[in-house]
């Protein structure tokens, strides 16, 4: 993994990563302002953010490629020095397994403490990850919420936000609007819309 950020913290023994991976087709406020929450409350030095590859447990593939992905989320992440990118699971052959993601991350930052950002949709397959006993050693899982609060977190190794913000933003909503000719300026950052709007994005 290529990292070219410069640890600041006075104490890189004890770094706080978050790591949130996700199809980001396209990245939207709700995925900044999840990022952002999980950074101010949990602490964290960074939120590294891992677009995926081919997940295992989806068929579908996301609708923009891969480079476009990438330079959707560099558009907006090179404001906010303290949210990372890479692109290990693009650059790794299919399928994309979380814990090789986090074997990976791991010999990055050696010392880091390491948390895994996750979506309530995900809380219920979390077993049908790959190796997900393993996984939980290697990392914290905590639950970012959209959309309806989750009443009860299951057992294990699943940290809630201490302040959780209702996010209903959707890319699936995003772009059907697209497709509709319907505006996304409240829903994206603003260089992000442009670049859709310019590449042809989500059309058909």
């Amino acid at each position: 993994m290529k990292k070219k950020v410069t640890i600041k913290s006075k104490q890189p023994n004890r770094l706080r990563l978050g790591i949130y991976g996700g199809t980001f087709d396209p990245v939207h406020h709700g995925h900044l302002l999840l990022a952002r929450d999980a950074l101010e409350q949990l602490r964290l030095d960074a939120v590294l953010f891992v677009p995926c590859g081919q997940s295992p447990l989806k068929t579908r593939k996301p609708l923009a490629s891969d480079i476009k992905r990438l330079a959707m989320l560099r558009l907006d992440l090179k404001h906010n020095p303290r949210f990372w990118l890479t692109r290990c699971e693009i650059d790794r052959p299919a399928p994309s397994y979380a814990y090789d993601t986090a074997l990976e991350i791991r010999e990055a930052f050696p010392h880091a403490k390491l948390f895994w950002l996750i979506g309530a949709d995900q809380l219920a397959g979390l077993d049908q990850w790959h190796r997900p006993d393993d996984l939980r050693r290697l990392v914290t899982f905590v639950l970012l919420p959209r959309g309806e609060p989750v009443a009860k977190l299951p057992r294990g190794a699943v940290l809630g936000l201490p302040h959780p913000r209702r996010v209903d933003i959707s890319a699936t909503e995003i772009r059907h609007r697209v497709k509709s000719r319907l505006p996304i300026d409240h829903l994206v950052p603003a260089p992000i819309a442009a670049y859709i709007k310019r590449h042809g994005l989500y059309l058909s």
